[in-house]
């Protein structure tokens, strides 16, 4: 592997951190202060759905529902976007042009928690809330998905911890095995290339990441509301300069 090409991945593989981080941040500032639910982690959503459809709570089955349809509605936007053309380096253009779009949808998002007009009620303002929310973790599970990093997704960990734990065990069995066998193995599973050590550590890196960011979600709002809302901005702004630079043809 070139030089320059380890030094991409290096970055790419640096800033799906810092989205990850910021979407267990943005779960954590949702089900805190939008009525207990998740806009990022559909599957745990999913779970607070089906609670709510069996304890009968309609406002709960509302706001879940809310939710999955802005994520979905994300998701497609996402897709529109980054799907479109062949896939062209380690960080394809498209996929920042994605994020672009939701970091404007997260400004939208801290503005009308922020300063929600007194007309609306609080359950049409958490409804909005909800659904920009959604929204914007939609658009970038979408370009997250397209950067293409086996195992890894922003918005969700439980494929990432199945990934992590099948790799580790993938490679004490090789190192296990007697030599000719590993020699035959070389070129991985149904020929692909075998899954690296580095591999294993990025999957747990983003597994802590998505706790930490969790965490720094339920502890922002104790130093101030406009420092809660500001932090996933300025998460995603990084990932943005720092892909344009490194990754925006020229």
């Amino acid at each position: 592997m070139s030089s320059a090409l380890s030094t991409s991945i290096r970055i790419r593989n640096t800033l799906l951190l810092l989205l990850t981080c910021a979407a267990g941040y943005l779960d954590a500032v949702s089900y805190r202060g939008l009525e207990r639910v998740l806009t990022a982690n559909m599957t745990g959503n999913t779970v607070l759905l089906g609670l709510a459809l069996v304890e009968a709570d309609s406002q709960a089955v509302l706001r879940s529902g809310l939710a999955l349809g802005g994520f979905l509605g994300g998701s497609a936007l996402g897709a529109w976007i980054v799907e479109r053309g062949q896939p062209t380096g380690v960080w394809p253009p498209p996929v920042t042009v994605a994020l672009a779009l939701e970091w404007v949808i997260l400004l939208a998002f801290a503005l009308g928690w922020l300063w929600a007009s007194p007309a609306f009620s609080p359950s049409t303002a958490t409804a909005v809330l909800i659904v920009l929310s959604a929204l914007a973790m939609g658009v970038q599970s979408a370009a997250a998905r397209r950067l293409d990093v086996s195992g890894v997704a922003t918005t969700y960990i439980t494929g990432t911890l199945t990934s992590c734990v099948a790799r580790l065990v993938g490679r004490v069995a090789r190192v296990s095995a007697p030599v000719s066998t590993r020699t035959q193995e070389g070129a991985g599973h149904l020929g692909q290339p075998p899954q690296s050590a580095h591999s294993a550590g990025l999957l747990a890196t983003v597994w802590v990441v998505y706790i930490g960011g969790a965490a720094g979600g339920a502890a922002a709002p104790l130093l101030g509301q406009v420092f809660a809302l500001v932090v996933p901005l300025v998460l995603l702004l990084l990932v943005l300069v720092t892909a344009a630079g490194a990754f925006w043809p020229r």
